[in-house]
């Protein structure tokens, strides 16, 4: 996300500014500059990331994809926008040629005060247009900034750019809850039909119940699911065993963290912990090692 914005700045600054490429701008710690005589040369340095206060995080999306094979489905978690500070200098062989170049930085970036998608680099598009502020205040304390930079005190445009950051994509599994259906035959009934009396109807009962913990296990070697394998929940009486595809699962476990103890001939056993929180069933992927 850094390395893309940064990006993105650096070749909006060199296509507007005299400076002839982006190898003419820097990245690094400005006490870090290249030494002076290499021409003009402005720094673009990252001195602050913190979460954005204006467009708050959305939640998840779940893509399900329904197959015979149960496969899990993947979950979505909209971006988290961030607030990136940036501080940005001139650096050349005289303070004229510094103010020039930072007088024709400002100019440019007045005029891109919202980042249109166009400019950005391909991994940042599909969100429009971001937002960027010039000069504002910084998020640090000006006089803290540059005590911290251990520079002296020098002009300098202060930018925050808005960018979203997404989580990697998990996995969760397609199986939220178990129905069972139970038939029952009152005494009586069986007793009229034993006399030929009634229709030997019964009830039927709907039971659901809630999967808590799901996963699927697989060689660590071939990526294969295996079958077979015994997993235990420790401190409790519950134990499963995976299907053909390698997947198992745990209904009606309350809130908390468990530890799921994995066997099976031919692998090393292992141990996995799993919270549970009530709001989604949690999902592993789990690699055993081939003893």
């Amino acid at each position: 996300m850094l390395i893309f914005i940064l990006q993105t700045l650096a070749e909006i600054l060199a296509g507007g500014t005299s400076l002839t490429s982006t190898e003419q701008i820097e990245f690094s710690h400005p006490s870090n500059r290249k030494e002076e005589g290499g021409g003009p040369i402005l720094n673009l340095y990252v001195y602050d990331i913190r979460e954005s206060k204006q467009i708050q995080h959305s939640g998840r999306q779940v893509e399900r994809k329904l197959t015979q094979a149960l496969q899990p489905a993947s979950v979505n978690w909209s971006p988290t926008w961030f607030d990136v500070s940036m501080l940005l200098t001139a650096w050349d062989r005289t303070a004229l040629g510094e103010h020039y170049l930072l007088s024709q930085a400002i100019s440019l970036l007045l005029r891109h005060r919202l980042l249109k998608e166009e400019f950005l680099v391909p991994e940042l598009r599909g969100y429009g247009n971001l937002n960027m502020t010039v000069s504002v205040e910084p998020q640090i304390e000006a006089g803290s900034l540059w005590s911290a930079l251990t520079i002296p005190l020098r002009p300098a445009l202060y930018l925050m750019v808005t960018v979203p950051v997404e989580p990697q994509i998990s996995l969760v599994s397609l199986v939220w809850e178990r129905t069972f259906r139970l038939s029952n035959t009152f005494d009586n009934n069986q007793s009229n039909n034993e006399n030929g009396n009634g229709n030997g109807s019964g009830t039927i009962e709907t039971i659901t119940k809630r999967v808590a913990i799901a996963g699927i296990v697989t060689s660590a070697v071939s990526n294969l699911p295996i079958k077979g394998a015994e997993i235990k929940v420790t401190g409790i009486q519950k134990s499963a065993t995976t299907n053909n595809e390698g997947l198992f699962y745990f209904e009606e476990l309350r809130n908390g963290n468990y530890v799921l103890e994995l066997r099976c001939q031919g692998y090393l056993p292992c141990q996995v912990n799993v919270l549970v929180d009530g709001l989604i069933c949690s999902f592993k992927e789990i690699s055993l090692n081939p003893v």
